[in-house]
């Protein structure tokens, strides 16, 4: 079975006009760099996590290995903290 993720609910993704990406989370706010961002933008629970990882590997002109293990690192820890779901 293939792992998706999703933002959990009460949680949201924002960019600002001027370029800066944030989670909105019930606890408060986390900043996003533009590679996180865009791996929560995916995380729609329609992907794979391989398809995310191919989407960001194309769009940021990235190694597929590590990206994957930087990916795979930061939506483990959103989600160990609540603010995303397999």
């Amino acid at each position: 079975m293939e792992t998706r993720y999703r933002l959990e609910r009460g949680v949201r993704l924002r960019r600002q006009t001027g370029g800066d990406s944030m989670l909105l989370v019930p606890e408060g706010i986390v900043s996003l760099n533009d590679t996180a961002a865009a791996a929560l933008e995916l995380a729609d629970g329609s992907r794979s996590f391989e398809a995310i990882v191919a989407v960001l590997a194309e769009r940021f002109d990235a190694p597929l290995q590590t990206l994957s293990e930087d990916v795979r690192e930061l939506l483990d820890a959103f989600v160990a903290r609540g603010f995303v779901a397999r």
